[in-house]
Parts: structure tokens; C-alpha cells; sequence
């Protein structure tokens, strides 16, 4: 693990040119307080947090009031009737309580709906027995939803480990693209300023006419290149505003004197073990940890239609008193005890519901096999990449070494009329070359190196 880490400090370009050099630390803070796709997931976030206070308020104590007035009939009386539920986590069950007033004149039959002149205070309770006991659709709601908290975290760090890497890889295409235009005027200059001299040495006689027409040729040649190498500069800095943006979110377009003199000439060291690498993503990777999440939502979700299965058996007590002064034939005191069954006959909904929870999990556990399949690998081949990356960086800076010293020794043998313009300009494109494969090799280990942080499930600093 500490040789991991030493790399990645190694590699992270943490240098400061002076003046206005951007750096890739300054691109991935932009991109990580403004990119759109961030602030889409903190709003996913923020919707994750407004379903959960929802499922809390499955919890909310509940008042209601019913009042009725008899204004045309044989019988005139009002009836006020207060009661206040608390549903609660202890076994599904609620309690409830209230305060009822009946005056006037009450049928026979209807004699229970009088009350003593200061009403009648109730008590009692709601116990599932069967269904709702271990769990219902309060507490089930609310631990999906808590459960939702942690999907919606994940998936934002998902997108922040996916715009780093990609704000790390537009930024290097972009240093990339710079280093290519650098070589392409390089050799342009080249050719620019032999060409007087060889003009010279065409009429002095020393040089045949044709050597001068090439170099014309070699001039011409590399100015296309140096068009399209500025139009890619262009290109990825278009790319790159994307990820670096104002302080309003807006993509700011970097400047080309913005750029790195080069890229950093640390080389680092193969160090890098699978097994420990897979240890790691396994246990900070954000896509598979909000796999997990979902997986104990739909057992959640499995669990209560399971348990909806069951009959409904409830037993509740109620306990009334009425208060004040009233007819003799009041019951003043009363404790009712009650068991209440509810069973559904064909239970389809149930099972129905049974079924989708069942088929859900079974997919997300499928789904959570090919993620880690896929997590292998993927660490597999950037491993692999990168081992290919420093092998050829060295191979390269070898190759460019040599072309350099063959483009001077050719350029000498040409002054001392050895050899032909030809030979030489194959020479500096060799050279020109061999200088962009270096360049190119050194940006795939750097994007190589992001990939690999977000593979093992971590920020780009």
C-alpha cells in the first residue's frame, strides 16, 4: 500500500512554472465545485434527503377531529370527537388516545354516544401480532430510505472519481497537444533558417539547384504540420474548458501560454501488485458499495412482502372514563379488549409483490457478480497498460536520444557537403518523431496513472 501511494505522489504533477501555467490541480478543483454532472448528483443527493424526512414522517403523530350536529330529525344532539395516533417502531405498534362529547338526545340503540357533560377520555393500544409485527411499510420505508442516503453518496463519489479521471485525461491531451506544436515549429524553425544559407550555397555553386527546392518542400510540409498540430491544441483545449470553469460554472477556454514547458520528468517504478490492488477496489470502490446498498434495500422490500403474506391479527386494548357529572346510566368506566384478523382470501398482491422483490434481488446480485468481474478486470489491464507505458517511455527517450544525435551528425556531413538535404530532413522528422513518441508515451502513463486511481475507488488528489 505504501509503495502505491509513494507512486501516485510521485506521479501527481504537484510543479509551478511562473507566470500563468495552468496546472492539473487547479483544473481538477474546477471541475470538482462546478462540473454539471457533479451538481446533478448533489441534487440527487438533496432528493435522497427529502425522501428520508417522507419516511420519517411515517412516524408523525396524527390528529383528528370529527364533530356532527343533528339539525333536523327526531333526535337532536351534537357529537365532538378529538383523537391523537402515534404510530411507533416497537413492533408496529401505535398508541392512541382522545376525548369524545355527546349531548342531547340519543335513539336506544344509540345510547352509547352519551357521554358526561365534561366528555369521556379514551386510551389504548394497537399490537400486530402476525403481520406488521417484525416489519411494515413504515419501517420498511424508512430503512430504504436511509439506505438511500448512502446510494445517493456513493453515486456522487462515482461521478467525482469519473470527472477527475476524465478532467486528468483532457488535461494531459491538452499538455500533449502542446508539446506536439513545440516539435512541429521546432522543425519549422529548422528548415526556416537554413534556407538563406542554402540559397547562398546553391549560387555560390556549392549545392545543386534541386537542394534549395527541397528545402522549400521540408518548409511547406512542416507549416501543415503545424496547422494541424495547432487546430488539435485548439481541439483539446476546447475539451479541457469543460472541466475548468469560472467562478460562475461556465467553461473558461485555456490560453496556449497557459500551458507546461513539459511534462514532469519523474519516471515512476513498476511497484504496483494485483492482489492488493483488487483488496483495495473491492473496498472502496463507490459503484459496488451502492450495489450493496440496493441489495439491502430490496431485501428490505423482500422481507415485508414476505411478512405481508401473513394473516393480520391485532389485539388492542381501549380504556375510556367519563369525566363530570351525568346520567345514572352512564358507564363511567370502560376496558375493552379486542383481536382483530384480517385475511386476504387469494393474497395476489402479496405474492405479486413477493415476486418483483424476489426477481429485483436476484438481478442486483447478478449485476454485482459482473461489476467485480469487470473491477478485475479492469485492474488487470491498466496494470497492464502502465507496466506497457514505462517500458515505452524508456524506449522511447532511448530512440529520441539517438535521433537527435543522428539529425546534428547529419546536419554537420550536409555543412561539409557529405550528403544531400534529403538525408537530413529524414533525420529531423526522425527526430520529430521519435521526440512525440516520447511525449506521447509519457501522457499514457499519466492518464494510465488516473485510470488506476479510479479503478482502486479513489480521488485524483
Amino acid at each position: 500500500m505504501n509503495r502505491i501511494v509513494a507512486l501516485i505522489i510521485i506521479l501527481l504533477p504537484c510543479w509551478s512554472v511562473a507566470g500563468q501555467t495552468l496546472t492539473l490541480d487547479e483544473v481538477l478543483t474546477s471541475a470538482q465545485q462546478a462540473f454539471p454532472n457533479l451538481l446533478i448528483a448533489q441534487q440527487r443527493q438533496r432528493a435522497s434527503e427529502g425522501e428520508h424526512q417522507a419516511a420519517e414522517g411515517g412516524f408523525d403523530t396524527l390528529l383528528k377531529s370529527r364533530n356532527s350536529y343533528s339539525v333536523i330529525g327526531i333526535y337532536e344532539n351534537q357529537n365532538n370527537d378529538i383523537s391523537i395516533e402515534q404510530p411507533t417502531s416497537l413492533g408496529g405498534t401505535t398508541f392512541f388516545g382522545g376525548w369524545r362529547r355527546g349531548a342531547g338526545d340519543y335513539a336506544v340503540y344509540d345510547g352509547k354516544s352519551l357521554t358526561a357533560e365534561e366528555g369521556e377520555m379514551r386510551l389504548g393500544v394497537n399490537i400486530p401480532l402476525w403481520r406488521n409485527r417484525d416489519i411494515d411499510s413504515r419501517r420498511a420505508g424508512l430503512k430504504k430510505a436511509e439506505l438511500g442516503l448512502g446510494i445517493a453518496d456513493h453515486e456522487f463519489d462515482q461521478t467525482l472519481l469519473e470527472i477527475s479521471r476524465l478532467a486528468t485525461h483532457r488535461y494531459w491531451d491538452w499538455v500533449l497537444a502542446g508539446q506536439r506544436l513545440q516539435i512541429t515549429e521546432r522543425l519549422l524553425s529548422i528548415a526556416e533558417q537554413r534556407n538563406d544559407g542554402i540559397r547562398q550555397r546553391v549560387a555560390a555553386g556549392d549545392i545543386p539547384e534541386f537542394e534549395a527546392l527541397d528545402n522549400q518542400r521540408a518548409i511547406i510540409e512542416r507549416q501543415e504540420r503545424k496547422v494541424a498540430a495547432q487546430r488539435l491544441l485548439e481541439q483539446t483545449a476546447i475539451q479541457l474548458s469543460l472541466y475548468w470553469r469560472d467562478a460562475d460554472g461556465q467553461p473558461k477556454l485555456p490560453d496556449s501560454r497557459q500551458l507546461p514547458a513539459t511534462f514532469p520528468s519523474h519516471e515512476p517504478n513498476n511497484t504496483l501488485d494485483y492482489r492488493k490492488a483488487l483488496e483495495i477496489a473491492r473496498a472502496q470502490r463507490p459503484d459496488l458499495q451502492r450495489l450493496d446498498l440496493q441489495i439491502e434495500q430490496n431485501k428490505t422490500e423482500l422481507e415485508l412482502q414476505e411478512n405481508q403474506l401473513a394473516p393480520a391479527v391485532d389485539l388492542s386494548v381501549t380504556g375510556s372514563q367519563d369525566i363530570g357529572n351525568g346520567e345514572k346510566k352512564l358507564n363511567r368506566s370502560e376496558l375493552y379488549l379486542g383481536l382483530n384478523v384480517d385475511i386476504p382470501l387469494q393474497r395476489r398482491v402479496a405474492t405479486g409483490r413477493t415476486q418483483v422483490a424476489a426477481a429485483n434481488l436476484q438481478r442486483l446480485k447478478l449485476e454485482q457478480n459482473l461489476l467485480d468481474n469487470r473491477i478485475a478486470a479492469e485492474i488487470k489491464d491498466i496494470l497492464s497498460a502502465l507496466s506497457a507505458a514505462q517500458q515505452r517511455l524508456v524506449l522511447t527517450r532511448a530512440q529520441q536520444k539517438a535521433t537527435q544525435q543522428l539529425e546534428d551528425g547529419e546536419r554537420t556531413r550536409f555543412e561539409l557537403g557529405e550528403t544531400t538535404l534529403l538525408f537530413v530532413n529524414l533525420r529531423e522528422i526522425a527526430n520529430g518523431d521519435a521526440a512525440l513518441l516520447s511525449a506521447e508515451a509519457t501522457s499514457n502513463l499519466l492518464k494510465g496513472l488516473a485510470d488506476y486511481r479510479a479503478a482502486l475507488g479513489k480521488p485524483a488528489y
